[in-house]
């Protein structure tokens, strides 16, 4: 797996976690498909462990977070803050209230604690990948790779933070 968001979240943003805490988001770069899980008012005990396998996300407190290192495949680079996108259409958001594409939804953690928001990579977000990475599987450019076919994804983690895999991803088109 790759990581395609890998960020400290910033102070700025006013997320209701602990400080300094980190979000990853990883995906197998030959296996480009949406995360398909059932429709839970309340997310099952170690729902995280309920995915297909081909992606991975958490969110670790400073005291337990570590750098997920992967393949060399995407370009790095460094989320930088704004009050709007420069393309609103394009873009990685952080913390606020998400932008629904169809109707909004709301999750409750196993634990009982909300599941709040974190970010949302708009809909045919593309990463640049390095020249001498592959091309992704069903992604519509060969000069990069996309999240989940490109669809509007959508984080959010237990407000809790009762474990560092308690990350539902949902995405809508």
């Amino acid at each position: 797996m790759i990581p395609f968001l890998q960020f400290t979240l910033p102070v700025a943003t006013e997320l209701p976690f602990v400080e300094g805490s980190r979000l990853s988001v990883l995906m197998c770069p030959e296996h480009n498909e949406i995360p398909s899980f059932e429709s839970f008012d309340i997310l099952p005990p170690a729902y995280w462990e309920q995915s297909e396998g081909h992606w991975y996300a958490s969110l670790e407190k400073p005291r337990t977070m570590h750098r997920v290192a992967g393949a060399p495949i995407l370009q790095p680079a460094e989320l930088v803050l704004a009050d709007t996108p420069a393309d609103k259409h394009y873009y990685i958001a952080v913390g606020g209230t998400p932008d629904w594409v169809q109707d909004a939804e709301t999750f409750t953690c196993a634990c009982g604690s909300a599941m709040e928001f974190v970010c949302q990579v708009s809909d045919g977000f593309e990463f640049p990948k390095l020249p001498s990475a592959p091309e992704q599987p069903d992604s519509p450019s060969a000069r990069s790779y996309v999240l989940f076919l490109g669809n509007e994804v959508y984080v959010f983690a237990c407000a809790q933070q009762c474990d560092p895999r308690a990350v539902w991803i949902t995405v809508q088109n």
